[in-house]
């Protein structure tokens, strides 16, 4: 799983998308099961008022896990680690 920051007046214009994996199978119930080594987000949930956030994801078809993020860590990984992608909105930082 990875992530991206799209342009809020222009949802079209990839802005920063992670070039490394934010959420990789890594652990048994996400390395085997129905459908080996996948993971994939499912819903997000954010408290407000601390910042943080709760990604539920599947695992391996198998199972469900939750995965803890805060919003201002998230976005500044994201920026950092950022690498546009073919097909994104090329050389445009807003």
């Amino acid at each position: 799983m990875g992530a991206a920051i799209l342009d809020l007046d222009q949802p079209s214009k990839v802005l920063y998308r992670t070039r490394d994996y934010l959420l990789t199978p890594e652990l048994v119930y996400e390395t085997a099961g129905f459908v080996p080594n996948v993971v994939f987000p499912c819903a997000t949930l954010q408290d407000a008022e601390s910042g943080r956030i709760a990604i539920y994801y599947g695992a391996a078809d198998t199972c469900t896990g939750v995965a803890y993020a805060h919003v201002d860590e998230l976005v500044k990984y994201i920026k950092n680690n950022s690498e546009l992608a073919p097909g994104d909105s090329e050389n445009y930082r807003g």
